[in-house]
């Protein structure tokens, strides 16, 4: 990688504090124009880790161009081709999950969630496959997901019968926060799993807590 692209990627200048993390550059207050229009330049990198993570800048910014690329690396499943975000601890390819979290700051930038539920409709399909770490979790919390209530049963549904038990009560607190009826019909299912991974009793926690507030 050549240092011209380096500073495209990577450099951000907040409030006099200069760095190099492209999730800085994501979030950046003042969108350069000139810099948008060589970041859509790099769409076309015969890297495509290059091209994906311009891609994930200009989604963050809702550039048209970040979301048509986003569809092209859907259709063309460039995710089968590489690994382009492999989990630190987990064997597995988090990429789904990283570009749920540009969307989400697409919604900072002028997105609305109902112009990404399509996105997040196709991550709820391959949930009970793919690994997903937090992102989407949030996402589906944060923003109003409430007309994607069935997508997001049958998600942890899949991931259930995939035996990834741990990422399927991921959804349970989300799926209790929209209908407060489905914490009887999961809560003995997850909590029977916590000898399998014990890290989903914090999202039964979760899931009580939502009750308790609503």
């Amino acid at each position: 990688m050549n240092n011209q692209m380096h500073e495209l990627l990577y450099h951000y200048d907040e409030e006099g504090n200069e760095g190099y993390d492209l999730n800085e550059v994501q979030l950046l207050g003042k969108i350069d124009l000139d810099r948008v229009e060589k970041l859509k330049l790099l769409l076309c990198n015969d890297d495509q880790y290059i091209a994906y993570q311009a891609m994930l800048i200009l989604l963050a910014w809702a550039i048209p161009e970040g979301f048509k690329q986003l569809d092209r690396f859907i259709s063309e499943k460039w995710d089968e081709k590489e690994s382009f975000e492999p989990h630190r601890l987990h064997n597995e390819d988090n990429v789904y999950d990283v570009i749920t979290n540009a969307l989400y700051i697409s919604t900072l930038n002028g997105k609305t969630e109902q112009e990404l539920y399509r996105y997040i409709e196709y991550f709820l399909k391959i949930y009970g496959d793919q690994f997903f770490e937090s992102n989407l979790k949030d996402f589906l919390l944060k923003k109003n997901c409430r007309p994607l209530l069935k997508e997001i049963e049958e998600a942890s549904q899949r991931a259930l019968r995939n035996k990834r038990y741990y990422q399927a009560s991921q959804l349970f607190p989300v799926l209790v926060y929209y209908d407060q009826d489905t914490f009887n019909k999961y809560r003995d299912i997850f909590s029977h799993l916590i000898s399998e991974d014990n890290r989903i009793a914090y999202n039964i926690e979760e899931a009580e807590k939502s009750i308790s507030e609503i």
